[in-house]
């Protein structure tokens, strides 16, 4: 017997509820965006954004001061020019390793940003890159991220060794870190905001 689509369809709504019927729809909308290749990255980062927490300082034991061999750590900026980790750490910082082509990190961007505008005065906010400038800067014009302070570097310090990206450290203006994050977090929170004022009077 062929497939009538039309008798098929007309079954499907009489049996459905319309409950039913919009949760189906909503499932297939939801595979659909996540197949997709143009829909992709950005609706897989909404989903990781509107799941996201916020982060947590570590406990006292957990806390760690970095290297001083840190301070020689050579990142560039978006003019490629040189950097050393020692210049950017005289006040606290929050450093952020990150790619273009991640959406747990795409997710996280736009909190990060709102917290950039409100801290940028009294927090070095460090955004890490291993990628092309011209990759980012083309990322950056496209989601009006232009302000953010965004470097480059194809080594990462054993202190902020991760086997994932996105990783967030928050760190002392004496060094120590207090807060490490791998993965996506909703970081313009209250939360956020009492451990950076924390450091900022320390």
């Amino acid at each position: 017997m062929a497939f009538n689509p039309k008798a098929w369809i007309s079954g499907y709504l009489k049996k459905k509820k319309p409950f039913a019927i919009a949760t189906d729809i909503f499932f297939i909308v939801f595979i659909v965006l996540l197949i997709i290749p143009g829909t992709r990255k950005e609706f897989s980062s909404l989903l990781i954004r509107l799941t996201s927490l916020p982060p947590s300082t570590l406990a006292t034991d957990e806390q760690y001061n970095v290297n001083k061999a840190v301070n020689l750590w050579q990142l560039y900026d978006q003019k490629d020019h040189p950097v050393t980790f020692g210049k950017l750490n005289e006040k606290p910082v929050f450093i952020n390793f990150w790619a273009t082509w991640c959406p747990p990190c795409i997710a996280e961007l736009p909190g990060i940003s709102e917290l950039y505008e409100k801290y940028k005065a009294d927090v070095n906010f460090v955004f890490v890159s291993n990628e092309s400038p011209e990759t980012v800067k083309k990322f950056a014009l496209k989601h009006d991220y232009q302000d953010l302070p965004f470097y480059f570097s194809g080594t990462v310090p054993p202190d902020f060794a991760s086997n994932s990206i996105p990783a967030t450290f928050i760190i002392s203006r004496t060094g120590k870190v207090v807060v490490v994050k791998r993965g996506a977090a909703r970081w313009n929170t209250g939360k956020t905001e009492t451990i950076l004022k924390q450091l900022i009077k320390e």
